[in-house]
């Protein structure tokens, strides 16, 4: 499932994108993802999204459990996590192929009583 986030103003003008992903109903869990236009970073955008989708996942799917990675050197996408509640679990070390090569994930989850 993927969202388009817009200027509310400005419905042409796409700020970002966010998703869920790798939805297991019956496991009860999902992955949330989201990317933002260079003019949307610092705005809350990217919180406001996450928090919006989340208790909707947790609300209207009964899901349990949302997961959330990125790089490690991405200190924007930590602190959105951090600010919605979620939770850093570790690092999944050469998580995912990346630009000709392996890179490392650091894995955030949240439950449904910790989001903030």
């Amino acid at each position: 499932m993927q969202f388009a986030l817009v200027e509310p103003k400005d419905e042409d003008d796409v700020l970002g994108c966010v998703s869920l992903y790798a939805i297991h109903l019956e496991q009860g869990r999902a992955v949330i993802g989201y990317w933002l236009a260079p003019q949307a970073r610092g705005r809350g955008v990217a919180s406001s999204a996450v928090r919006l989708l989340a208790q909707w996942g947790f609300t209207e799917l009964g899901l349990a459990r949302l997961e959330l990675t990125c790089g490690p050197d991405n200190e924007a996408s930590q602190r959105v996590a951090a600010r919605c509640g979620f939770v850093r679990e570790g690092v999944m070390r050469s998580h995912m192929s990346f630009k000709g090569g392996r890179r490392d994930t650091v894995i955030f989850g949240l439950l449904p009583g910790e989001l903030r």
